[in-house]
């Protein structure tokens, strides 16, 4: 009986063998754990580690060593741990890369660990191997797969814990050992990061641990034993701005290559067959024969770059073993390492030494750095040897143009050359290269029209290929789109004035793109003193680069070494300068220097720059003193240009009216009792000169007219400036500002309700304009409803600055009194918080009855001159509590001396002579 029972359980458990290797996907297995895989506690893994949704708490990383030839073993193990319901879906998803072709995967145990309990999540049948491709965008296949497990009901709190190893190495390295392995990762912040590597003692594997510690080198099972730790790994954070340098120290390298002499050699065997000119190759070289030596050799290079198109088949050894170059040339396709081995074969055949060299397009002059490995490259490039010198070509480079030498490749920092016994090299650099120019000329025919506006731009080596493949990416007319956004964010109000036009610069691998616009009137005329119409230089100041913070924990990787060029010119059809003149200036840093130079001269206003790169990065320690160097450097890469009101054939105009004008006021014909009188009977003249110019665009007409009222306010022509204030309503009457100063110009001709018009329709245009509240609740007074400027008043004292200024609370002590209540009650509550105010808090301590009046007239005296502007005010004010206390010939005295200052350009001047008026009627 007990025979058929165990019978029964052996094949029960012989189908579920079965079903479970039937559900399993392929290339993927279930089995314990091997034997030499050393075990790692969890004990204590979070103690001091950085908080966050989810904690890695361990990485462990083992891998075992045969003898020469034997496959290796990557045994791979983490635990994660789910601290905030923001960690659970990247704690509950594993993804594991390996190749098939070469690769096998063993799946140890998936658990998860909640309290106490251990369950045991890994089914084979939920495990889904995908054949993503993820570089197929990049027209890269590499027939890499990866297994997805996803798990369910995973909680806050939870521990999940995955262990694997990876059989297999790719063949393409001849059975020696090489690894790159990071130390951060990106899911959160590490607990342990441990790599245990080992290795038959007659294998030299190198190292280079970065920011990992070797914690110990001893043997176990007559393998020399190796590891590598590092505790409290702060989370892994991308850097846009950081060049790969900074996330060297985040790597540990592995490598069984002796020096780059040995990667040298082995980079040789694989090109030295692909490499061979067969028949075909040199039938193909023949056809392109014709010319010189270098014309010949731009011909295969511009077959190699535009008529094999870049494609990469990277499977197994593919990912390094190049194509042999006759099937390149029959396919019509390859990735960089077989078009430059198709190069190499079809310069050979041609007579010309062409060697293969790798390089590494993100490491760039950081190789060096790297432990000799081919996995220090990412590149190949070949390097043709022409006698009388030596050029650096790139294959793959589809969108260059130009002669043979602008095809030369820069700032690949070091190479490699597949040669026996060959050494890093040192490749060309960017230094004192012409990378961009940017030309920006805006044309005037008159001040008052728009203007023409072309913007030249030219890009040269890598920038303009970057360019070229932005353009055949995207299409002209998106391209066009983005830079039209650029140009109108410093220059708004420009429309496009026809296509982009877009050409290659004859015999250079540059790109000249050209657009032109109509720009709509740019000049504002600042306090009626100066035309002025802003630029900027954004080229330079893109190539600087000043990112948003403060301080950096790594450097900034800048933009390549070289010369940027830009120049802003403003031409016009007539003279608006009276002469030439120039400046110059130059400031300086270990990462760049810059050069600015501006020309003026009677027709034309020109700024350049020239921006010299020394660097391509700015180390973390340096950051703070390169902001702080660009913080003072970026001011002087926009600007304004200034224009002088009015043209130059009309300053002897002005000349004459200015010596009249001092004549008339020497013989007292024209009286100018203060300094603002004065400047008004000059500026009176320069606007009136300015106003029958044809410089003026209608918005600027408005502005202008506006702001010669406001003189002749301030020269007491109130009945002159309403009728230039008519004018600029004519043209704009929704002008703000206008209605601003016609409310105080109605206000002072005594038409208190079209001031309230004017006064309400500004407030509606600019409802937080604090100082037009107080003229509106000035005009409520005047009209005779003292209740309504009072409670305006006391809104607009709830803004301290209001209070602190002081003539909001002497007018609501005023309304206050009229409508009937406690003036002095009310003055007090609008008290200035300031502990020392200033004028006119003289006038408010009289009111309050603090002081008498002689005090308060003493105190318009300042520094033992008498100031006619503050007796002015006083005088009114008194002449206003005099009405209040029902003395007419005491107010009539007061608002007599406040007109007798003469100081027209005040409210209170005017306010007085109307209540003269008044009284006297």
């Amino acid at each position: 009986m007990l025979a058929k029972w165990i019978r029964r359980a052996l094949l029960a458990a012989a189908w579920l063998t079965a079903a479970a290797a039937a559900a399993a996907p392929a290339g993927v297995e279930r089995a314990a754990e091997p034997r030499w895989v050393q075990p790692l506690a969890l004990d204590g893994l979070d103690d001091g580690l950085q908080p966050a949704p989810l904690q890695v708490l361990l990485v462990d990383r083992q891998t075992r060593l045969g003898a020469a030839g034997t496959a290796s073993q990557r045994y791979h193990r983490t635990v994660r741990q789910v601290r905030d319901a923001a960690g659970l879906e990247s704690a509950a998803q594993f993804e594991i890369e390996f190749d098939p072709g070469y690769e096998r995967l063993v799946l140890h145990r998936l658990d998860l660990l909640r309290g106490k309990s251990r369950l045991d999540k890994l089914d084979l049948r939920r495990v889904r191997v995908l054949q993503r491709e993820t570089g197929l965008e990049q027209r890269r296949l590499d027939g890499r797969s990866t297994a997805s497990i996803v798990l369910d009901d995973v909680r806050v709190g939870d521990r999940i814990e995955i262990a694997y190893t990876i059989t297999g190495d790719n063949p393409v390295f001849g059975g020696r050992f090489v690894e790159l392995d990071w130390s951060q990762q990106a899911r959160g912040p590490t607990g342990l990061y441990r790599y245990r590597l080992l290795a038959p003692p007659q294998r030299t594997i190198h190292h280079r641990a970065g920011a990992a510690e070797l914690q110990a080198a001893g043997s176990a099972g007559g393998l020399q034993a190796t590891e590598f730790r590092r505790r409290r790994v702060p989370q892994f954070v991308g850097d846009a701005y950081a060049p790969y340098e900074a996330y060297i120290d985040e790597q540990l390298q592995l490598s069984e290559f002796a020096d780059w002499a040995d990667v040298a050699r082995w980079a040789e065997g694989l090109f030295r067959s692909a490499t061979r000119p067969t028949p075909e190759v040199a039938a193909q070289a023949a056809a392109l024969r014709g010319g010189e030596r270098d014309a010949q050799l731009l011909a295969l290079l511009d077959f190699v770059q535009t008529q094999v198109r870049y494609f990469g088949t990277e499977i197994g050894a593919s990912s390094h073993q190049p194509a042999p170059a006759a099937q390149v040339l029959a396919q019509r396709y390859g990735d960089c390492k077989d078009k430059v081995a198709l190069l190499a074969a079809l310069a050979e055949a041609a007579g010309v030494q062409a060697t293969p060299v790798l390089v590494s397009n993100g490491l760039r002059r950081d190789v060096h750095k790297m432990l000799p490995s081919p996995l220090a490259f990412d590149h190949a490039i070949a390097v043709l040897d022409l006698g009388d010198r030596k050029l650096w070509v790139d294959a793959t480079r589809s969108m260059q143009t130009g002669t043979l030498d602008e095809r030369q490749v820069r700032g690949l920092g070091w190479g490699l050359r597949a040669r026996s016994g060959a050494a890093l090299e040192a490749l060309p650099g960017q230094e004192g290269v012409l990378q961009a120019e940017a030309e920006d000329t805006i044309s005037f025919t008159r001040l008052s029209e728009p203007a023409v506006f072309e913007a030249v731009q030219t890009y040269h080596g890598d920038l303009a290929e970057g360019v070229r493949a932005n353009l055949a990416a995207r299409g002209a007319e998106e391209f066009a789109r983005d830079l039209r956004s650029d140009h109108l964010r410093l220059y708004p109000g420009l429309v496009p004035d026809g296509a982009l036009e877009i050409g290659d610069v004859p015999q250079r691998n540059a790109l000249r793109l050209v657009q032109r616009y109509k720009l709509a009137p740019p000049w504002r005329f600042a306090e009626q003193r100066l035309f002025v119409a802003d630029y900027g230089l954004p080229l330079p100041m893109s190539v600087l680069r000043l990112p948003d913070t403060s301080d950096r924990s790594r450097a900034l990787r800048l933009s390549y070494p070289g010369i940027y060029r830009q120049t802003v010119e403003f031409r016009y059809a007539e003279d608006v300068l009276p002469r030439s003149a120039s400046s110059s200036a130059d400031e300086s840093a270990p990462a760049f220097r810059l050069h600015l130079r501006a020309d003026t001269a009677p027709r034309s206003q020109r700024v350049e720059a020239e921006l010299e790169m020394l660097q391509d990065r700015v180390a973390a320690a340096d950051f703070p003193a390169y902001r702080e160097k660009l913080t003072r450097v970026f001011p002087r890469l926009a600007g304004v240009m200034q224009l002088p009101p009015i043209a130059p054939a009309q300053l002897d105009t002005l000349r004459q009216r200015f010596a009249a004008l001092d004549t008339d006021l020497r013989a007292g014909r024209v009286r100018a009792v203060t300094q603002v009188q004065r400047d008004a009977l000059m500026q009176r003249q320069v606007l009136a000169l300015v106003l029958d110019s044809d410089r003026l665009t209608p918005a600027l007409r408005v502005q202008t007219l506006t702001a010669r009222a406001v003189v002749l306010d301030h020269l007491g022509r109130l009945d002159d400036a309403r009728q230039d204030l008519a004018a600029a309503f004519e043209l704009n009457p929704a002008a703000g500002p206008t209605h601003v100063v016609a409310a105080v110009n109605a206000s002072l001709r005594g038409a208190q309700d079209e001031a309230r018009r004017h006064a309400e329709e500004a407030l509606r245009l600019t409802p937080d304009d604090g100082e037009m509240r107080q003229t509106l609740a000035r005009i409520d007074y005047l009209s005779g409803d003292a209740a309504a400027a009072r409670d305006a008043l006391q809104a607009v004292l709830r803004n301290r600055a209001e209070r602190d200024g002081g003539y909001a609370g002497i007018w609501l002590y005023l309304a206050t009194r009229r409508a009937g209540g406690d003036g002095v009650a009310a003055l007090r509550q609008a008290w200035p918080t300031a502990a020392r105010p200033a004028w006119p808090h003289p006038v408010a301590r009289w009111l309050a009855g603090d002081i008498a009046f002689d005090a308060a007239l003493a105190a318009t005296r300042e520094g033992g001159s008498a100031d006619p502007g503050r007796e002015c005010e006083l005088q009114f004010f008194a002449g206003q509590k005099a009405l209040l206390d029902g003395d007419r010939a005491a107010a009539r005295r007061h608002f007599r001396r406040s007109v007798d200052t003469g100081v027209t350009e005040f409210v209170e001047y005017g306010l007085a002579r109307l209540e003269l008026q008044r009284l006297n009627d």
